[in-house]
C-alpha cells in the first residue's frame, strides 16, 4: 500500500529532534517493515535545510520518502505555510505516486480536508485522522490552570486547530487517537459515532529503549535518587511544581530537565531553585536529540511528568522501557503497567510524597516490559493500525 502522512514535526538534526516528532517517524518504519511504501510531508524547510538543498530525501531503503514543506510562521502557526503546500502535493501524490490512503496527523491536513469535505464525492482516495490531542481540550486545559494563551494563539491558531480537528471528524473514514482521554474529547466535542475512532496509543522503539546500554553521567553523587523530566518543559507539564517538590524530599534526590523551554517558564523556575536553595539539586542539560535520549532515562531512578493535559506521552513509555519508575497525571493507559504510577492532584509537597513513597517500593521491570513488548512496541501499533485500516 502507498501511504501519504501528514504531518508537521519530523525528526530533523535541523530542525526538531524532540516532542511529537519521533512517534510518526517510528509508526513509519514500522509500516516500511510490512512492505507499505510512506511518504511523509512534514514542515521541516527552514533556513538550513534551504541551504543545505535538504528538500526531500528517502530512509529504510527507499521505503520511506520525506518532502520538506515551508516551516510555519511565528504567530501564525503553520496555516498560512506548511498547510497551504500540502493541497497541491497531495495532488502529486494522488495521481503520480498512486497513493491508496492518506494519514493525517492532526492541524497541518486543515485546508486538504477542507478539501475533502468540499469534493470527497469525487475524490474517493480514504483518509484517516489521528487526534494526539484535541484543540479544545488543551485548551480548556490551559484555561483551567488560569493561565493566559497568547492572543495570536487563541485568536488565529486554535481556531484553526479546532477546525481542523472537526473537519477530522468528518472526512475521514477511520479516526485513531492516542489515549483514552482523547477519545471522550473526540467523542463529547463532535458528536462521532464511537465505532468510527479507535485507541492507538503511542509506542516505543524497544530495540533501543531498554535496560542495556550506555547511560549518561549526570555528575551527580553516587547514591543520588535520580528524578527526570524531558520535552517540552511547559506550564502545562508544571515543571515550576516539580522543581519546587524538590524542597519537601531529602537532599540525596536530585532532578535532571532537558527540552525547550516554554516562554517565561524557565524565568520563573529560576526564581524558585534560588528562594529555596536547589542550585546543587536541578541540572537543566539542553535540548536532547531524539535518537540519543534513551541513554538519559537509563540513567534515571524516576521520571516524573505531572501534566494537566497529556495524549499518551511517548516520553512516559521510553521511560518505561528504559528501566525508570514513572510518576504522571494528565492521561489513562489503555493496559495496567505495573511500574506506572499516577498522581491524584498536582501540588509541590503532594508530589514530593508520591516521589518518596514510590522510591521504595520494589522495580517491576519484568513484568513492565513484557507489557510494552506485547502492547506497546511500535512494531505491535503498526500491525493494530493494519487491522483498523482494512476493518
Amino acid at each position: 500500500m502507498n501511504i501519504l502522512r501528514i504531518v508537521y514535526d519530523w525528526p530533523d538534526e535541523n530542525v526538531i529532534l524532540e516532542g511529537l516528532a519521533p512517534a510518526p517517524y517510528e509508526l513509519s518504519v514500522s509500516q516500511a517493515k510490512l512492505g507499505h511504501k510512506i511518504y511523509v510531508l512534514c514542515g521541516n524547510l527552514n533556513g538550513k535545510n534551504i541551504k543545505h538543498g535538504k528538500f526531500n530525501y528517502s530512509l529504510e531503503n527507499g521505503r520511506i520518502e520525506v518532502f520538506n514543506l515551508p516551516r510555519g510562521l511565528s504567530k501564525f502557526g503553520p496555516f498560512l505555510t506548511t498547510s497551504i503546500a500540502v493541497l497541491p502535493f497531495y495532488f502529486y501524490f494522488k495521481f503520480i505516486k498512486k497513493i491508496d490512503l492518506v494519514h493525517n496527523h492532526g492541524h497541518l491536513g486543515v485546508w486538504f480536508l477542507l478539501y475533502k469535505l468540499l469534493f470527497g464525492f469525487l475524490d474517493k482516495t480514504k483518509v484517516i485522522g489521528h487526534y494526539h490531542i484535541t484543540a479544545k481540550g488543551r485548551e480548556w486545559a490551559i484555561k483551567k490552570q488560569n493561565v493566559k494563551i497568547p492572543f495570536w494563539a487563541e485568536y488565529f491558531e486554535y481556531p484553526i486547530h479546532k477546525l481542523a480537528d472537526h473537519l477530522m471528524s468528518k472526512v475521514c473514514f477511520k479516526l485513531v487517537a492516542t489515549s483514552r482521554d482523547v477519545i471522550e474529547e473526540v467523542e463529547r466535542y463532535y458528536q462521532i459515532d464511537s465505532s468510527k475512532i479507535i485507541l492507538l496509543e503511542s509506542g516505543v522503539d524497544t530495540a533501543r529503549f531498554k535496560k542495556e546500554g550506555q547511560k549518561e553521567d549526570f555528575g551527580f553523587k553516587a547514591g543520588s535518587t535520580i528524578i527526570a523530566n524531558g520535552g517540552r518543559l511547559s506550564k502545562r507539564k508544571n515543571i515550576d511544581v516539580l522543581v519546587e517538590s524538590l524542597r519537601f524530599l531529602p537532599e540525596n534526590y536530585k532532578l535532571v530537565l532537558w527540552g525547550p523551554w516554554e516562554d517565561s517558564l524557565k524565568k520563573k523556575v529560576d526564581e524558585i531553585i534560588l528562594k529555596f536553595n536547589l542550585q546543587d539539586r536541578v541540572k537543566y542539560l539542553g535540548v536532547i536529540s531524539y535518537f540519543k535520549v534513551d541513554e538519559y532515562f537509563r540513567a534515571a531512578d524516576i521520571f516524573v511528568l505531572p501534566s494537566s493535559y497529556e495524549g499518551l506521552p511517548k516520553a512516559v513509555v521510553e521511560a518505561l522501557a528504559s528501566r525508570c519508575k514513572v510518576l504522571a497525571s494528565g492521561f489513562r493507559v489503555d493496559k495496567k503497567i505495573s511500574d506506572l504510577y499516577f498522581l491524584d492532584k498536582i501540588d509541590p509537597e503532594y508530589l514530593a510524597e508520591r516521589i518518596a513513597y514510590i522510591d521504595r517500593l520494589q522495580l517491576s521491570y519484568k513484568e513492565t516490559r513484557g507489557i510494552i513488548e506485547k502492547y506497546y512496541s511500535w512494531d505491535s501499533k503498526a500491525k493494530m493500525l493494519e487491522g483498523i485500516i482494512g476493518s
